[in-house]
């Protein structure tokens, strides 16, 4: 997968001398906050404001290697399948799965933290982590670059959890010093919407677009 490397950046050099047979598979995705130094030239994908994935390769001391943009065009493969290659090879990191019900509307919740290996990008392969499928995707809360709260979107009668779901990741980022902005997030695959959420005058608040009307019209 690796072609001729003229770069001498000593992480490049270091995934480039990753055997080819073994590559694809420690390939990984991070999520970090928008800002936060990963060396010249990475390969991120900035599908929020506040926040960027990152392209990764876990290096043989489990230490994060951030792949270059001029390293991954030496590679004869797209773009977009590295992408799903990395989300791929992230489903073998163990996660913390922690289903439970938001009383304020009966509605299916989970709680997701990474074990060994950061969490927070399995939210673009949400329905393969929690085990069930996501046709209209999930209402997320990234806690931290580890851990995330989610809503699957099923019905109309979901939104009146949102608060709630809002609320638990505000009582679990007190207990972290490396807490995320809160941010709501619909995310539907690789494609993310901030439905600006925030609280004013003690009420809780979100936006609607116009894409998430639409498929909220088609759901009971």
């Amino acid at each position: 997968m690796v072609g001729e490397l003229l770069c001498a950046d000593p992480v490049c050099r270091t995934i480039a001398g990753i055997p080819t047979s073994v590559l694809r598979s420690r390939l990984r995705i991070v999520v970090q906050p928008a800002g936060t130094p990963m060396g010249q030239d990475p390969f991120v994908a900035a599908f929020h404001p506040d926040l960027v994935a990152a392209l990764v390769v876990k290096g043989q001391r489990d230490e994060t290697l951030v792949v270059t943009r001029h390293l991954a065009g030496t590679w004869p493969v797209p773009p977009a399948r590295l992408w799903d290659d990395a989300l791929d090879a992230l489903g073998v990191e163990p996660l913390n799965v922690q289903g439970f019900q938001l009383s304020t509307a009966n509605a299916p919740a989970y709680a997701i933290n990474g074990q060994g290996w950061p969490g927070a990008a399995h939210m673009f392969r949400l329905d393969r982590a929690i085990g069930r499928p996501l046709p209209h995707g999930a209402l997320v809360v990234l806690t931290t670059d580890n851990a995330f709260v989610t809503l699957p979107l099923e019905s109309n009668a979901t939104l009146r959890a949102t608060a709630a779901l809002w609320e638990l990741n505000g009582a679990l980022a007190r207990d972290t010093p490396r807490a995320l902005p809160a941010r709501l997030l619909w995310v539907r695959g690789w494609t993310v919407h901030d439905l600006g959420a925030g609280v004013a005058d003690g009420k809780f608040s979100f936006d609607l677009p116009q894409d998430l009307r639409a498929v909220l019209a088609a759901l009971p």
